[in-house]
């Protein structure tokens, strides 16, 4: 009988020490919902401080549409720049269902695109170049302080999220928008030092 009095002890031990591991287990676990609401607010956070800190210009939405079964699919294609008027600037493009999250992704992918452009006394390129990308054609020219920036309103664009403020500049063939964007950031990206230059001269 003894033995048999004390199996019902043991079972409400067992009871209380499974208890007390599932309180455990409680008071561990955290709420992720909770987390995943302070993560959002930090990244809204970040990037609020990112736009203030990086301006940018959307060049072109581009809105396509596709006919299916359950109806019109919209799909949207952003491509912008971003500069920080201070020798950094990029572009990138993002694609989305809605137009607001494409802006956004192409924001982020500029960002992760970034190049730094060489300025001479802070306000022009060292040197004129000129650069092809497939049929558009860009001229740049380095201009003296005071002149400001001589060129078409994409370009000018460019030129104030870079932070140049003096240069003229000419494009040639298909003025496409896109292919405009790319052929002056690779002639920025051409661009030589002040002391390459001087080198290349033999000074």
């Amino acid at each position: 009988k003894g033995a048999e009095e004390e199996k019902p002890e043991s079972k409400a031990g067992a009871k209380e020490e499974k208890g007390a591991e599932e309180e455990k287990v409680r008071v561990g676990r955290v709420d992720s919902s909770a987390l995943l609401k302070l993560d959002s607010d930090d990244q809204d956070f970040e990037q609020r401080a990112r736009e203030k800190k990086w301006p940018h210009k959307i060049v072109s939405i581009r809105r396509t549409a596709k006919i299916t079964k359950a109806g019109v699919l919209n799909s949207f294609s952003a491509f912008l720049i971003v500069g920080n008027r201070n020798g950094l600037i990029g572009h990138g493009k993002g694609k989305s269902n809605d137009a607001k999250k494409a802006v956004e992704r192409a924001y982020t992918n500029a960002m992760g695109n970034l190049i730094a452009i060489e300025l001479f006394d802070n306000h022009t390129i060292p040197h004129n170049i000129e650069h092809r990308f497939k049929k558009t054609k860009v001229n740049l020219y380095s201009g003296k302080q005071g002149t400001g920036i001589i060129a078409n309103e994409l370009v000018s664009t460019i030129c104030n999220l870079a932070g140049i403020q003096n240069l003229k500049a000419k494009v040639h063939g298909v003025h496409h928008k896109r292919n405009t964007v790319k052929a002056v950031f690779e002639a920025l990206e051409l661009v030589y030092s002040v002391d390459e230059v001087k080198r290349t001269r033999g000074a």
